[in-house]
């Protein structure tokens, strides 16, 4: 109850630019200089508050120590983890559809470290992925953020599913350029779901992917748009994209977003429309064929959501450049994922809608001297290199999606996909021999 009336009464502030930290200096003033100077009334009920701060200031210290020691254990945990960027090189030619990317993500799902309150309070958090799209100039490459100690799981499993790749270990190319508000400028999106979780968005299944005999000239991928759009920057320009996934589990779940119940909302859609389906008056449930078929497509989407491996997931995209080369890229950046948008906005199923973190500011308080701006702008940059989305200091609200949704979105394309910039292996590949050790790929052999 009071989660919900917080949430209402921030968003209410953010309308009119307001922030609540805005509120509690105010009412702070009044507490600590106006209330004891104005009249004996004030006075008295000062003197009752102080009377009470015995007893409530310990249950208030309790509380802001715990959080205060979560986070700096998790954040001591983080910086004591060695973490390795692993590029996916690309085939010349891809021949597995978005089904294997759906299993490597099943590979993915690790939802150990956290398994008790011990571990919680020594810091330890469910290990996390980020996959990523990077344009370099134009030059489009595949990567994957890990914990080390998944690197070789991550290797093995990319060869079971594509053997024509090559996995190799590089340094992390975000090091290479350093934040230099100076020199340089930021700017970036993160995304959010039209709807509730539960509703799916369009996925490889919807758009026939899935089929086996379906001829290459013939596919049509969604993801082909945002490699579009990632590849038609110039020199001097870099545009990131990553997608943070962590295996979803009810429990001790952090509450950054309401808990998932599928089941519930498909009875929340039935309770919603079938009342004018009913065979009588005095039926209890609607008569299923009777439906319409929007809803009966709904019903089964969400159904087919719920019985796959779902994740926690946050989503940035990124745009960096020099200051000479900079260019507005939001538009760009608010859409490239509008591919997966099932049905039109707001009225079919689901789709992602960008959530603009750096502005852009509708009031004259919002922002002096442009202060907040760049404060914003360096969160979002941190945010984005340490791959950090569900804990604080980076905490926000994430999205659910399940293993067919992540495959949609982030998979190895086919020749479909015709960028010229997208970085592909001019060399052919033999198999690997039988002796090699777990986590090598096949070698390359000269043309």
């Amino acid at each position: 109850m009071f989660g919900k009336f917080y949430d209402g009464f921030t968003e209410r502030l953010r309308v009119y630019g307001l922030q609540v930290y805005y509120v509690v200096l105010v009412l702070s003033y009044f507490l600590i200089v106006w209330i004891p100077t104005h009249g004996s009334e004030s006075a008295v009920m000062w003197g009752f508050l102080l009377a009470f701060m015995p007893f409530v200031l310990p249950v208030f210290a309790i509380i802001i120590f715990r959080l205060i020691w979560l986070d700096y254990k998790r954040q001591q945990d983080y910086w004591s983890t060695d973490h390795t960027v692993l590029e996916i090189r690309l085939p010349e030619e891809i021949t597995q559809n978005p089904f294997a990317a759906e299993l490597f993500f099943r590979v993915l799902y690790q939802t150990g470290e956290e398994d008790t309150i011990v571990h919680i309070y020594r810091g330890k958090t469910k290990p996390w992925f980020s996959l990523e799209i990077v344009s370099t100039e134009g030059v489009v490459k595949f990567y994957v953020w890990t914990r080390t100690r998944y690197k070789d799981v991550i290797k093995s499993q990319m060869y079971a599913h594509y053997p024509t790749v090559q996995v190799a270990e590089v340094p992390d190319y975000t090091l290479q350029m350093p934040l230099n508000l100076e020199k340089m400028d930021v700017t970036g999106i993160s995304q959010s779901l039209q709807k509730p979780d539960p509703y799916p968005i369009m996925t490889y299944v919807d758009w026939g992917l899935d089929k086996p005999d379906i001829k290459e000239e013939f596919k049509v991928d969604p993801l082909n748009s945002l490699i579009e759009f990632m590849g038609s920057i110039g020199p001097g320009e870099h545009l990131w994209s990553q997608i943070i996934i962590r295996g979803h589990t009810k429990k001790f779940v952090h509450k950054y977003h309401e808990e998932l119940d599928i089941t519930q909302w498909i009875k929340k859609e039935l309770a919603d429309v079938g009342k004018d389906y009913k065979d009588t008056e005095e039926s209890k449930a609607p008569n299923y064929a009777k439906l319409p078929e929007g809803t009966k497509e709904a019903i089964k989407a969400m159904q087919r959501k719920e019985f796959k491996q779902m994740f926690d997931v946050g989503m940035r995209i990124m745009y960096v450049a020099d200051k000479g080369h900079f260019k507005s890229k939001l538009t760009g950046m608010a859409t490239a994922f509008r591919s997966f948008e099932h049905g039109s906005a707001g009225r079919g199923l689901n789709g992602f809608k960008p959530m603009f973190d750096i502005g852009p500011f509708n009031w004259p308080w919002e922002d002096f001297m442009g202060i907040r701006k760049r404060g914003l702008k360096k969160r979002f940059y941190d945010g984005y290199v340490s791959r950090q989305y569900f804990y604080p200091p980076q905490a926000q609200e994430y999205i659910f999606l399940n293993t067919e949704e992540l495959a949609s979105i982030w998979h190895l394309p086919g020749k479909v996909a015709h960028t010229p910039t997208l970085a592909r292996m001019p060399s052919r590949r033999s198999e690997a021999p039988a002796n090699l050790p777990v986590g090598e790929g096949p070698v390359n052999l000269p043309m």
